[in-house]
């Protein structure tokens, strides 16, 4: 009873900032988003009127669609790329630690800063299309075109997140015994081919772990959106946490604003829950 008591004494202060911080704002999200709410009034019951209007409104389902490609687009090329930037850094050669400081340094520059920085070298007289124009072909409209502006804010997106990955999956790397890749190595196996049959499987509830986290990364990732291309060209790379933004800020429409988050929330909630139950069955066989 002792123990428990200093227990609970330990871990109150973090249930208390979880409670507010977290647990309490969703429930009150989820009431607004059954209310009519612009801030200034109080807020006026509507029942399910902002999620009727929801299922109507075509932005709100463009950004569904620009929020799942940029979240494929994203989370498999982080999650494959930095186990692979991990395995490559875990090497003992010399100045490793550069390599490996080299390649964390993205994640800590400001994503403001990042956006600004990518922002000019994908401007139609930047330094990408500068190195085109050298190689003789022709500028390509990275941010001002509908059909590249969200594959160029993924490639931001991917460098700046693959450094932060790859050091979780390094940790993990080096808890692996160096006896068992010696083992495969006497079998004949090459540096890939043991990795996949050793590397992989060991590590797999840490890939579990980097796909969830870049997942929820990528469903919330906002500032990219809004430094870089203000949710354009046509609306091209306007996702539901920037429509979000743009309802409740901008529009100062709470009410529906709070009825996209729930949505949002909801969506999370389920990719988390089926990768969850995907890996415990995949560990049960």
């Amino acid at each position: 009873m002792y123990k428990q008591r200093h227990a609970w004494l330990f871990l109150s202060p973090a249930m208390i900032l979880l409670l507010v911080f977290s647990i309490i704002p969703i429930f009150w999200v989820i009431y607004l988003s059954f209310t009519d709410y612009n801030v200034f009034t109080p807020p006026e019951w509507v029942g399910a009127e902002n999620y009727a209007k929801l299922m109507e409104d075509g932005k709100f389902w463009q950004a569904f669609r620009n929020t799942f490609l940029y979240w494929i687009m994203v989370t498999p090329a982080i999650t494959i790329l930095s186990l692979i930037l991990a395995v490559l850094v875990n090497q003992k050669l010399r100045a490793i630690k550069v390599y490996r400081l080299a390649f964390y340094f993205p994640v800590l520059v400001s994503v403001v800063i990042t956006a600004l920085l990518w922002k000019w070298m994908f401007a139609s007289d930047g330094l990408f299309n500068y190195i085109l124009g050298i190689l003789n072909i022709g500028p390509i409209p990275w941010l001002t075109s509908p059909s590249t502006s969200m594959i160029s804010i993924a490639i931001v997106t991917v460098w700046q997140g693959i450094g932060y990955f790859m050091i979780i999956y390094l940790a993990a790397l080096q808890s692996i015994s160096p006896d068992l890749y010696e083992a495969a190595e006497l079998d004949g196996a090459g540096f890939w081919k043991k990795h996949l049959s050793i590397t992989v499987p060991l590590l797999k509830p840490i890939i579990f772990f980097v796909t969830v986290i870049s997942t929820m990364g990528a469903f919330k990732e906002f500032t990219l959106m809004l430094v870089m291309t203000d949710g354009g060209p046509l609306n091209s790379t306007t996702t539901l946490v920037y429509l979000v933004y743009k309802e409740g800020i901008e529009n100062i429409n709470m009410g529906y604003a709070s009825a996209i988050a729930t949505v949002l929330f909801l969506i999370i909630l389920v990719i988390t829950i089926f990768n969850m139950l995907l890996q415990d069955t995949k560990d049960e066989t």
